[in-house]
C-alpha cells in the first residue's frame, strides 16, 4: 500500500481519511539492515508475476505502507558498499577510496489493524522470512514480511506480534531457537511462546540483525481504538477477559512513562498510600502486572525500614513455598541508594478492587462474601500458622480480583467461572512477627493499626491473631450492613489503656455492641446463617456485657473450619471441584483436619 498521489506531499497515511485511519500499530524500520530489508520486500511486492495470482503477494501487502518515491539512506548507502566490499574478492585500494553512491531505498512501516485479520488470530500476527516453498505454493506462511533474504537471520516463522488478554498492551513472542529483544529485554525461546510485553510509547525491538521502533497510533488511545480491539480479543477468548477496573491499571502507553529498574509504570494515577508508602500498578518486562510500593526511608528509620523489607521477603518466600495466593507477595525488591534511599517493592498480584467498592446499601449478595470471608481466613489462617499478625485489617486492606461491581448483588455461580472472584490480603508491610519464645505482642495503644477496628485487646495489653478475626468481623459486618458497627470519636477507642476515666465512652461502646448483636439476630436466615455467625463469633470478648459474648474468640483456623462445615454454597463449590477433577485449594498450615469436610 503506497501513496495514493505523489502529489501530496502532506497526505498523513495514519490519518482519519486514510485507509490505515484504524491502525492500531506501526512497526517502523530503525536501523539500516531493517530499512535495507523493508525496501528489498516492497520490490519484491512490486514485482509482476503473471504465471500466478499473486496470493503469497497480496497477502503481504495488506499490512505494509510504503512511500511512492524513492529516497536516499547514508546508513543503508553504508550498509551496502560495506557489505559489498567485504564480499568482494579482491576489492580495490581505488574502490574502498572512491565516494560510495547512494542507494535508493523505499521507506515506510508495517502496521496493524485488527480489522485487517493475520493467518491465525489466536496467534497474532506472524513475522518473519519469506519462504521460497510458500511462494511457489502461494501459501504465506508470515503476515508481516520483513525480509526476503537470509542474510538477516531471521527464522521463516520468527515471532508473532499480538495483544496480552491481561493487559490488552502489544507483545512480542518468540518461536523455538528464535532471537527477540524488546527495550533491552532478550526474550528466552528454549521454550517457544515466550514473550514480552511493549510498555511504552515507542518500543524497541530487534529480530536478529533488523532493529524496528513499535508505535501505538493516536487512533488506539481514542475510545473507537480500544472497542476495536475489544471485538478482536472477544473473538478469541470469549468472556474470559479481564474486568474494566483491572484494564484500567495499563492503559495504552504515553510517552511520559516512567520507568523502575526493568518494570514500566502503567497506571496514570496513584492508586494508594499503603503504611510506609505509595503503591502505583506496573508492569513486568514479560507483561505480568504488578504493584511497586516506594518506600522512602526519613531521618532516622532507615533500619526500620530495612527490617521491614526483610520480614517481607522472608514472609513471601514462605507464600511462595507452600502455594498461598491470599496473601500479597512480594517477587521482588529494588534498593536505590542516593542522596535519598528508596526500597520499591514489586508485589503480585495486582489488585483491581478492594472491599471499600462495595455498595453500602447491603446489596452485595451473600455468597460473593462467603467467599470474601473464606479467601480472608486462608491468608490470616496461614500468617497465624507461621506466627504472624497483621494488625491492619479493613476495607481498602482487603483486595478483590475479578469482582464485576455491577453484578455484586447477583449469587455466584457454581460451577465458578473462569476468572473467580478472589480476597487477597494487602499492605503485607503492617504484619508484625511474634517474637520468638512468646505467644502474643505486647499493645501499642493508638498505633499498629487503625483504631476502629482495634480490639479491646489490641488497645490495652497483649494481642494475637485473633485480634484480626475481630478486624476481619467489623470488615463484614460493614458489608453485609452496609454501616460499621460502630465509630469512636476524638478520643479514639474507648479500651485504650493509655487514657483514664474512659467510663462514658465504654458505656457507649456497650450500647453499640447491643444493636450490633440486635441486628445480626434480627437478620439471622439460613442462608447466611454461617456469615453471621462468623460477625458475632469474631467479636467476643472478655469484657462484653452480653454473657454469651464472653468467650474465647475462635482463631482464624476455627473460623474457616466452621465456615466450610456451615455453608452449603461452599460445601456445594467444594464438591463440583472433586467431581470435575479440578485441583484442590492448597491445603494451608494449621488446617490438617479441614481435608475431611
Amino acid at each position: 500500500m503506497s501513496t495514493p498521489d505523489s502529489t501530496a506531499t502532506e497526505w498523513d497515511p495514519l490519518g482519519p481519511n486514510s485507509p490505515l485511519a484504524e491502525a492500531l500499530l506501526i512497526l517502523r524500520p530503525k536501523n539500516a539492515a531493517a530499512k535495507f530489508a523493508f525496501s528489498n520486500v516492497v520490490d519484491f511486492l512490486q514485482e509482476q508475476d503473471y504465471n500466478t495470482d499473486n496470493t503469497a503477494r497480496s497477502h503481504y501487502a495488506k499490512y505494509i505502507w510504503y512511500s511512492d518515491e524513492l529516497t536516499t539512506d547514508s546508513a543503508v548507502t553504508h550498509l551496502v558498499h560495506s557489505n559489498a566490499y567485504a564480499s568482494s574478492s579482491s576489492p580495490s585500494s581505488s574502490s574502498k577510496e572512491r565516494m560510495p553512491s547512494p542507494v535508493p531505498i523505499w521507506t515506510g512501516f508495517y502496521f496493524i489493524d485488527p480489522k485487517v485479520k493475520p493467518l491465525l488470530p489466536s496467534r497474532g500476527w506472524a513475522v518473519g522470512r519469506l519462504s521460497s516453498k510458500s511462494l511457489t505454493l502461494e501459501k504465506p506462511v508470515v503476515d508481516l514480511l520483513l525480509t526476503t533474504s537470509r542474510r538477516n537471520r531471521v527464522a521463516r516463522r520468527h515471532a508473532c506480534l499480538t495483544f496480552a488478554k491481561e493487559t490488552r498492551m502489544a507483545c512480542v513472542k518468540v518461536e523455538p531457537r528464535a532471537a527477540a529483544t524488546v527495550n533491552n529485554y532478550t526474550i528466552p525461546s528454549s521454550h517457544g511462546g515466550n514473550t514480552a510485553v511493549c510498555a511504552k510509547a515507542e518500543n524497541s525491538i530487534a529480530f536478529e540483525d533488523l532493529s524496528y521502533t513499535l508505535e501505538y497510533t493516536n487512533y488506539c488511545r481514542t475510545t473507537e481504538g480500544r472497542q476495536t480491539l475489544e471485538v478482536f480479543l472477544a473473538d478469541i477468548y470469549g468472556d474470559d477477559q479481564p474486568t474494566e477496573d483491572a484494564l484500567s491499571a495499563t492503559p495504552t502507553p504515553n510517552v511520559t512513562t516512567q520507568t523502575i529498574g526493568s518494570y514500566t509504570i502503567t497506571g496514570a494515577n496513584l492508586i494508594g498510600m499503603g503504611t510506609y508508602g505509595r503503591v502505583k500498578p506496573a508492569t513486568g518486562p514479560q507483561g505480568n502486572v504488578v504493584v511497586i510500593k516506594s518506600m522512602v526511608p526519613t531521618r532516622g528509620n532507615l533500619e526500620f525500614v530495612r527490617s521491614k523489607v526483610y520480614m517481607v521477603r522472608s514472609l513471601s518466600r514462605m507464600l511462595e513455598r507452600e502455594h498461598q495466593k491470599n496473601v500479597l507477595t512480594c517477587i521482588d525488591v529494588m534498593h536505590m541508594e542516593g542522596k535519598v534511599d528508596e526500597f520499591h517493592l514489586v508485589l503480585e498480584p495486582f489488585v483491581e478492587n478492594t472491599l471499600m467498592v462495595l455498595p453500602k446499601q447491603s446489596q452485595t449478595h451473600w455468597t460473593k462474601l462467603e467467599i470474601i470471608l473464606h479467601d480472608c481466613l486462608q491468608g490470616l489462617s496461614f500468617l497465624h500458622a507461621h506466627n504472624f499478625v497483621h494488625t491492619d485489617i479493613k476495607p481498602p486492606n482487603i483486595g478483590l480480583k475479578n469482582l464485576t461491581r455491577s453484578l455484586v448483588s447477583q449469587t455466584a455461580s457454581c460451577p465458578p467461572p473462569a476468572r473467580r472472584l478472589t480476597a487477597i490480603i494487602l499492605d503485607i508491610d503492617s504484619i508484625i512477627p511474634i517474637s520468638a519464645n512468646r505467644t502474643t505482642i505486647p499493645a501499642q495503644p493508638g498505633t499498629n493499626g487503625t483504631i476502629g477496628f482495634h480490639s479491646p485487646e489490641q488497645e490495652r495489653t497483649e494481642f494475637d491473631g485473633t485480634a484480626d478475626i475481630w478486624a476481619l468481623g467489623v470488615c463484614m459486618y460493614r458489608a453485609v450492613f452496609g454501616e460499621l458497627p460502630w465509630r469512636f470519636g476524638a478520643l479514639g477507642n474507648p479500651w485504650n489503656n493509655m487514657r483514664d476515666g474512659r467510663g462514658v465512652e465504654k458505656v457507649a461502646f456497650h450500647e453499640k455492641y447491643s444493636v450490633m448483636v440486635r441486628k445480626i439476630g434480627e437478620k439471622r436466615c439460613d442462608e447466611m446463617a454461617a456469615l453471621l455467625d462468623f460477625i458475632i463469633a469474631s467479636f467476643r470478648f472478655s469484657e462484653a456485657a452480653i454473657e454469651s459474648q464472653k468467650q474465647p474468640r475462635p482463631s482464624s483456623a476455627e473460623c474457616l473450619r466452621a465456615l466450610i462445615g456451615k455453608s452449603e454454597f461452599l460445601k456445594m463449590r467444594a464438591k463440583w471441584q472433586e467431581e470435575t477433577g479440578e485441583p484442590p485449594e492448597p491445603a494451608q498450615v494449621g488446617l490438617k483436619r479441614l481435608v475431611g469436610h
